[in-house]
């Protein structure tokens, strides 16, 4: 009875053994293929979420200065969680475009009224900071990517260099933010709830870009735009 245990044992042990070895080959060569099953099914389900968070999904600038990933950044106010129905696009909506007006906001800046927010977000792109504030915040704008007003698949513009009204709103919530609470919020913060803003000037994109990086690229289709790299999809095969 001794030896059969012991034999059985040393069974399943092997079984154990053999199965982390198969996982380490398995995440090694995904590695190697940058795009493998294993790493596209890891990202593609990351943003899928029932409760309400802190964060959101959203473009971040590869090393090559060129190309965008998607990536879960964290936010100043709560980004609400989808509802779980069977109607995915409306509980991306719900996700990605908000609603209200945030503590922070000046007077004339409401999600709920994406015109007027964005001329009056434009008026403080002159707001005067120290020299200190300048530094975080041209650091900032260097790496803020404009996805889709302008450049081009491989060759995305950072909001610094952008001309358009969205970017000069951009840079003024950033100087506004910077000026009135650049003590209280890391610049991850700030790159996650500009994107907020971002989202009620591009609602298409950005739900796009949430199906795509939910594994759910296929529902609605995925236009590619500024950084989303040569295949048009950030790298994710869905």
């Amino acid at each position: 009875m001794t030896n059969k245990l012991f034999s059985k044992s040393v069974f399943f042990g092997v079984l154990t053994v053999i199965f982390l070895v198969n996982q380490i080959i398995l995440i090694s060569v995904s590695n190697a293929m940058g795009t493998g099953i294993l790493r596209s099914k890891l990202m593609t389900y990351v943003g899928v979420r029932e409760a309400s968070a802190m964060e959101i999904m959203m473009p971040i600038l590869n090393q090559d200065g060129k190309t965008t990933h998607l990536q879960m950044m964290p936010t100043i106010t709560e980004v609400l969680g989808e509802t779980g129905s069977s109607d995915t696009v409306a509980d991306a909506m719900r996700v990605m475009i908000a609603k209200g007006t945030p503590f922070y906001a000046p007077e004339g800046v409401s999600f709920d009224d994406p015109i007027a927010s964005l001329e009056t977000w434009g008026g403080y792109a002159e707001t005067t900071l120290t020299d200190a504030q300048m530094e975080r915040y041209n650091r900032i704008i260097g790496a803020f990517t404009c996805n889709f007003c302008c450049g081009e698949a491989t060759s995305v513009t950072r909001n610094g260099q952008c001309g358009c009204a969205h970017a000069n709103a951009a840079r003024g919530f950033f100087r506004y933010m910077i000026q009135n609470y650049g003590d209280t919020y890391s610049d991850d913060q700030l790159f996650g709830e500009a994107y907020r803003w971002q989202a009620i000037w591009y609602p298409s994109g950005v739900v796009e870009d949430y199906m795509l990086g939910t594994g759910r690229g296929n529902v609605i289709g995925h236009k590619t735009h500024g950084g989303a790299g040569e295949d048009g999809m950030h790298g994710i095969k869905n």
